[in-house]
């Protein structure tokens, strides 16, 4: 999601999912054109979330839903330091956590997965927490920490092709910071492949050195409305990466070969007045936050051609074009392995985050109101124009 401005301390900097592919690589079948492929249109079917009322149906700050074997489903809610369960149709059925760092209890729950035995994984702010789900409760069944420095950092759970924790995190390098996929193994090892250099990571940034008391902090300081690195991770161990201003991707596969996809390339939407005005903005914040004589970036005349990306449950990949500012409907291009196959509309009012749980049906996500209120969305997906 390219925000109008973003600035943080370098080893806390969270990387967004995002990849893309194109015409020209099927594999092992002909391509199609984009006016081939079915198009399905997504409408909300249900959604929860109050500003008064039972405690449950308060959220503080919703990072990730899932659903389980049995559809229901599980929301890790961040400021309340729990993770909640509810029935298919959204009724309240228990919760598990609470602050602490003790066996079974969670500190800033911000993502959800399930890993190949069936057990849920929590992703902390430190570590992660593994819990049995029965029809009332959660057991708790161990753990890890986490292999870098990207303290409180968002990011999917995956699991590689060997069944391995993939920790995805931040690290420094003598260059400067860069992000890694951390292989857990047996007996606490870990392999480190990392998947960007410094200046990737930095993509349409700068940095500004600043105390925060007697210790000197690097911060991003990112352009409104500019280009972004962006990766993704599919369940089965692929991950992709890409920069929002080209439709173009680069995919690495379980075996360790890389492939590149490239579609026609497309501008992205002129920016708004209001657009504009948001994005003059950030870097009057940026000015007097980093007390800055000039900020480094001005405001482009148009948005990057793509939004976000990610991949479903099965793998496939879903490819976010951005949006003009007042359309009502998000869309993207749906590939399977490097074959465009689908596209999927949904509304604009529902943001599946940075930890996806999307099928061929359904995408969870989330909606907030003109008071910040907070909701669980569910989209049902069915053919439409």
């Amino acid at each position: 999601m390219n925000v109008h401005s973003r600035a943080t301390a370098l080893m806390f900097v969270p990387a967004l999912p995002a990849l893309c592919f194109g015409v020209g690589c099927a594999e092992g079948g002909i391509e199609r054109s984009p006016g081939d492929v079915p198009t399905f249109h997504g409408t909300v079917d249900l959604e929860f979330g109050e500003i008064e009322g039972e405690d449950p149906y308060l959220f503080t700050r919703i990072e990730s839903i899932v659903e389980d074997t049995r559809g229901r489903l599980i929301v890790a809610d961040l400021q309340s330091h729990e993770v909640r369960v509810f029935g298919s149709e959204g009724d309240f059925q228990f919760r598990f956590g609470g602050q602490g760092e003790g066996p079974g209890e969670l500190t800033q729950p911000c993502c959800l997965a399930f890993g190949p035995e069936g057990r849920l994984w929590v992703r902390e702010s430190t570590r992660y927490s593994v819990f049995r789900l029965d029809s009332a409760s959660a057991e708790y069944d161990g753990g890890a920490r986490i292999a870098h420095v990207g303290i409180g950092m968002v990011a999917p759970i995956t699991f590689d092709a060997q069944g391995r924790l993939v920790d995805i995190g931040s690290l420094m390098t003598d260059d400067g910071g860069a992000i890694a996929r951390f292989h857990h193994g047996s007996g606490g090892a870990v392999d480190t492949v990392i998947m960007s250099s410094p200046e990737t990571f930095g993509m349409g940034s700068t940095t500004v050195e600043r105390m925060i008391g007697d210790t000197p902090a690097m911060f991003f300081v990112y352009q409104p409305y500019g280009p972004l690195w962006v990766h993704a991770h599919s369940p089965g161990g692929a991950w992709a990466e890409a920069v929002t201003s080209e439709y173009s991707v680069t995919l690495h596969h379980p075996d360790g070969t890389v492939s590149r996809v490239e579609r026609p390339q497309q501008l992205g939407p002129p920016l708004s007045p209001s657009e504009r005005e948001g994005a003059q903005a950030a870097i009057d914040r940026d000015l007097e936050r980093f007390d800055l004589r000039d900020h480094p970036f001005g405001i482009p005349e148009r948005k990057p051609p793509l939004a976000d990306m990610f991949f479903d449950r099965s793998g496939r990949l879903w490819v976010e074009k951005t949006a003009a500012d007042g359309e009502e409907m998000r869309e993207a291009d749906v590939y399977a392995g490097s074959a465009l196959v689908a596209r999927y509309r949904w509304p604009r009012s529902v943001s599946v985050g940075d930890v996806p749980w999307v099928t061929e049906s359904a995408l969870y996500g989330t909606t907030r109101d003109s008071l910040d209120v907070r909701r669980v969305a569910r989209v049902r997906f069915g053919p439409g124009s």
